[in-house]
């Protein structure tokens, strides 16, 4: 099936996957503690439900003209899938300044950033990034003389 995608359909593919795996990776650093941090699963919410809800629709709309079905009139693939690397994008920003409360004693500071929340921000980057590679306009096909 990912044979029949082309290349800026595949970048898309690789940003759903590259989000899907920076879940169960360090997302925040305990400040006391470098070592120890909570994954983007340790914190699930609505924030990270909309993230993966975004993911999984991005990739449905790719497997979908993929497959040879045009996306939903009047929109168009390149603007839906801009729009998708984009919402994910600020749904992974706010997440990154609402960060969960670490409490030891008394002291309440906010988690350290890891390097799973920067991973789903570049996929975020790569699917926004296919949309707009697939927005180019493609080469007309030559005429059979």
């Amino acid at each position: 099936m990912l044979r029949r995608l082309n290349a800026d359909q595949r970048l898309a593919v690789i940003g759903v996957a590259v989000i899907g795996a920076s879940l169960p990776l360090p997302w925040w650093r305990v400040p006391a503690d470098r070592s120890l941090g909570v994954s983007g699963f340790g914190e699930f919410g609505f924030v990270e439900g909309a993230l993966v809800l975004t993911a999984v629709m991005a990739l449905a709309l790719v497997l979908r003209v993929g497959a040879g079905l045009p996306p939903p009139r009047p929109l168009q693939e390149w603007a839906l899938l801009l729009v998708a690397g984009v919402w994910a994008a600020a749904v992974i920003g706010y997440r990154m300044f609402d960060r969960p409360e670490f409490t030891l004693g008394d002291a309440d500071e906010p988690y350290d950033l890891g390097y799973g929340i920067m991973l789903a921000l570049a996929g975020a980057a790569l699917i926004a990034a296919a949309g707009l590679r697939l927005r180019r306009p493609q080469p007309a096909a030559r005429p059979k003389v």
